[in-house]
């Protein structure tokens, strides 16, 4: 249910942990089943990042990357409920990705930001160049047949022109992604499933996403030397 038995068993004892100091919001500190597929190889690449210390993770199942950790933890695996804890699925991509470009990729850890704030556009992933700016734009979904429905209206509807400032409401995942691509103009588009992770090379005017076999090393982009300093989440907006 949870790919395998050490991260199930991780994410229980979160949960326990989660109900003991939540005893007023919580009834149980069972760990909910869950609808979302949950891909072995990114519970691989998530402890893979553990274990290489990219990922922190804390008792209560909140987490933090390299790039804006906090002493709570930044972000949270589980989330509470009344019944017990309930399993972010959207993460889990997001870590492996994550992993994914600095372990096996190559791209230094302080290029690689996770989980970016408002003024970055609240972009999931980002890899910056050496100006700061976003060459690889990282978007995540729970689901990856979700991803095919987003790319293709993205583009379908969007590709002449981008939505307007006004129009990036939430639940519109389309419209919020073709208003990003517009903004930041990556060079790369990474979009971030379950066990799944495509790479496109990015155009606009019109709005083109070209299918990659994979999201090229940093070396190939000469990005494979390590900044002076964490790169900071761009101002975008």
């Amino acid at each position: 249910m949870f790919g395998t038995p050490a991260f199930e068993k991780l994410l229980r004892d979160a949960s326990k942990e989660l109900y003991a100091d939540n005893r007023l919001t919580m009834r149980s500190g069972q760990l909910l089943a869950t609808q979302n597929q949950v891909d072995v190889g990114d519970v691989e690449l998530f402890f893979r990042g553990v274990r290489a210390g990219l990922v922190e993770v804390k008792p209560d199942g909140r987490f933090n990357t390299l790039d804006r950790p906090t002493p709570q933890g930044h972000w949270a695996l589980l989330s509470r409920s009344a019944e017990g804890g309930w399993f972010n699925a959207e993460y889990l991509p997001q870590i492996a990705a994550y992993v994914d470009a600095i372990l096996d990729l190559g791209y230094p850890h302080e290029r690689v930001l996770f989980e970016l704030p408002t003024k970055s556009l609240q972009l999931d992933l980002a890899i910056l160049d050496d100006d700061g700016a976003v060459k690889v734009l990282g978007e995540a979904k729970r689901s990856t047949p979700a991803l095919s429905v987003l790319k293709l209206g993205a583009v379908e509807r969007f590709g002449r022109e981008s939505p307007t400032v006004e129009s990036k409401r939430r639940g519109d995942e389309q419209r919020q992604l073709a208003w990003r691509l517009w903004t930041v103009s990556p060079e790369f588009t990474w979009l971030i499933g379950p066990g799944h992770r495509e790479a496109f090379r990015t155009e606009l005017a019109p709005l083109r996403l070209s299918s990659m076999p994979q999201l090229p090393r940093a070396r190939e982009l000469d990005l494979d030397h390590q900044p002076s300093q964490q790169l900071a989440p761009p101002s975008l907006v």
